[in-house]
């Protein structure tokens, strides 16, 4: 294919525009050049490589030369899937099998999960950012926003691709529940609830599921920071590393975003590997491959994790910094995986494996008593939300009846009671259970204990630092001794976690207002506001076609939004668009063209193809 000349943003230049030649049955009927450009593998391997500006250039240039060519369609199918025009990118793929193309059922599957998103979604634009939300998920959308700008900065800064990034937004998702997350990458329920799988980076944008189908919510800035930084390193090595040193570099960067790199291994990580490093006994790169979302349990995948992290924080403290974005270039190149090791770190990948062993066995590690993994639970009744985290399961039966009967009295109001049975499970378990911990905390201050409570709370975080309760009850004691700026810490926290608890954004309003942000706390108010909405329905459809008695399609070689008639935007290229007989005015909303009017007539009954410019 010959290759294209790009202008400053990447884009195609000097193209020679659509010849028309005249009308049939009232559609227009476009001349193709003579070379018919029906081989569209380049685009493929830019997508494949996740080159998605390089290969919406090309793919314009593609449709410019072939509009006409069904294989061209689903070419064009697929870059509007990764750019997120997935109504676009249906309407190709349909119009393709009308044609008589043989469509992938299970990409079109994919395609169309997304577009039942988009097509009943709002969006929150930051500079770099698009993300799409149903309902109440627009209290992550917002908070995420800055979460997302300040991992482009320093996570894209200190793997040196912020260059790369050439004016498309990175489109993030936010699916309702698991069935949606696995329509939309092909994963199963199955698989997400047993890896604990929330959050995927693929097809070039970012999904995550909603804290809102989950039985305590989960700490999702921090998944969706670990999720971009799996983008950047897929685009910057043009996805040719293998999976272990992908999350390798994920997990050691997604606390970059509000700290340090290297800074999310969290005690329970710790604990499993010390263990495992005093049994010799590892999950391998290999059991890892081709997805930490296939490995057999949540343990396991805490594991696996920990591994992968203390390679890249091993080879950073012994190589360097700077090895791991040049490991990225090398990979890039197309240097076979053991010579780039070879060339970086001077070992290749044996010896790197028992060089990290070695390096574990000196290691320091936190040891906290109780650390325990905090599971991500999904809602299994989704037409009510969980008021409040039932006791976890506790294996220790003596355990188990102390702390329910606990809970029984703590139900009926006898919170003196409740703390004795629970003191009884505390002495028997330890930090082991955050609900319990949490729970006995709760009695404590139900019965004037209050530094009894504060001692428990600390320890509670100490050995779960993520738990969202915990944090809670810490900033309700943190209000009850006049500290604003520890209890909001705590709440802001809390909202990190589930962002739906009415409790927070009341808690919130007032601090932002009494610190005097005016404009935080009205934004506090209005997610107080919308947390006390009920669930909705987990039901998103695709949009029902609009009423009309002929057919528009709709070219143009800038992709972008346009509006027919003052209706609702739709995305180019698209395919038989029912509208009403008549004079169409279609204006254009995007790109170099933005603000032009270009008007066509329509005759009933009859397919019509405008071409834009």
């Amino acid at each position: 294919m010959m290759p294209l000349h790009k202008g400053k943003k990447g884009g195609p230049t000097g193209w020679s525009p659509w010849l028309l030649v005249g009308s049939v049955a009232g559609a227009i009927v476009i001349a193709a050049p003579a070379r018919a450009a029906t081989d569209v593998r380049a685009v493929y391997e830019l997508l494949n490589d996740w080159q998605l500006e390089d290969a919406l250039a090309e793919a314009q240039a593609l449709f410019a030369q072939a509009p006409d060519d069904p294989e061209v369609w689903i070419m064009a199918a697929h870059v509007q899937h990764q750019r997120g025009e997935h109504l676009s990118a249906l309407s190709l793929l349909d119009a393709a099998a009308r044609a008589g193309e043989t469509i992938n059922a299970g990409y079109r599957s994919l395609v169309e999960t997304s577009a039942r998103l988009q097509a009943n979604a709002q969006s929150v634009m930051t500079p770099h950012f698009e993300i799409r939300y149903l309902n109440k998920d627009e209290i992550v959308a917002y908070y995420a926003g800055p979460i997302l700008e300040a991992a482009y900065s320093n996570i894209g800064g200190d793997l040196d691709l912020l260059a790369a990034e050439r004016g498309e937004r990175i489109l993030v998702e936010i699916y309702p529940d698991a069935r949606g997350l696995a329509g939309a990458t092909g994963l199963t329920v199955k698989e997400i609830e047993t890896s604990g799988t929330i959050a995927v980076c693929k097809f070039h944008r970012l999904m995550i599921t909603s804290p809102l189908a989950t039985l305590n919510g989960y700490d999702w800035g921090d998944t969706l920071a670990h999720e971009f930084v799996h983008l950047l390193i897929s685009k910057k090595s043009h996805d040719t590393i293998p999976i272990w040193l992908h999350e390798g570099i994920a997990k050691f960067y997604e606390s970059r975003w509000k700290g340090k790199a290297g800074e999310a291994l969290n005690p329970y990580s710790e604990k499993l590997l010390a263990d495992a490093v005093r049994k010799n006994d590892f999950i391998t790169y290999q059991q890892m491959h081709p997805s930490m979302a296939l490995l057999p349990s949540q343990e396991a995948a805490a594991l696996a994790f920990a591994e992968v992290f203390t390679t890249i924080e091993y080879l950073r403290k012994q190589f360097g910094n700077e090895t791991i974005p040049e490991l990225l270039v090398k990979s890039a190149e197309r240097v076979p995986l053991e010579q780039a090791l070879h060339d970086v770190f001077g070992m290749g990948l044996g010896k790197i494996e028992t060089s990290w062993k070695r390096y574990l066995k000196k290691r320091p590690f936190r040891e906290i008593a109780g650390a325990a993994p905090r599971k991500i639970r999904l809602i299994g009744n989704e037409d009510e939300a969980i008021k409040e985290n039932p006791l976890e399961t506790i294996d220790d039966p003596a355990v188990h009846k102390f702390a329910r009967l606990g809970e029984l009295l703590q139900l009926r109001g006898k919170h003196r009671a409740a703390v004795v049975e629970y003191e009884k499970a505390y002495a028997r378990a330890g930090a082991a259970h955050a609900t319990l911990l949490n729970r006995l905390a709760r009695a404590f201050i139900e019965t004037d204990r209050l530094d009894d409570a504060v001692r428990l709370v600390d320890k509670a975080l100490a050995a779960h630092p993520n738990d969202g309760d915990a944090h809670l009850l810490a900033g309700r004691i943190r209000l009850a001794q006049n500290q604003p700026a520890k209890a909001r810490a705590h709440f802001e926290a809390v909202r990190r976690q589930n962002p739906f608890n009415p409790e927070v954004h009341a808690a919130l309003a007032k601090l932002y207002e009494q610190a005097g942000d005016k404009e935080a706390a009205a934004k506090a108010t209005h997610f107080l506001e919308l947390a006390r909405k009920p669930r909705p329905s987990k039901d998103y459809e695709l949009p029902s076609p609009p009423a009309g008695n002929a057919f528009v399609s709709l070219l143009s070689p800038n992709w972008g939004q346009v509006r027919i008639n003052g209706a609702t935007p739709i995305a180019t290229p698209a395919w038989r668009v029912p509208v009403e007989a008549g004079e169409l005015a279609v204006e254009i909303l995007s790109g170099p063209s933005s603000g032009t009017l270009q008007t066509v007539m329509v005759k009933p009954g009859e397919s019509t193809t405008m071409v834009l410019h």
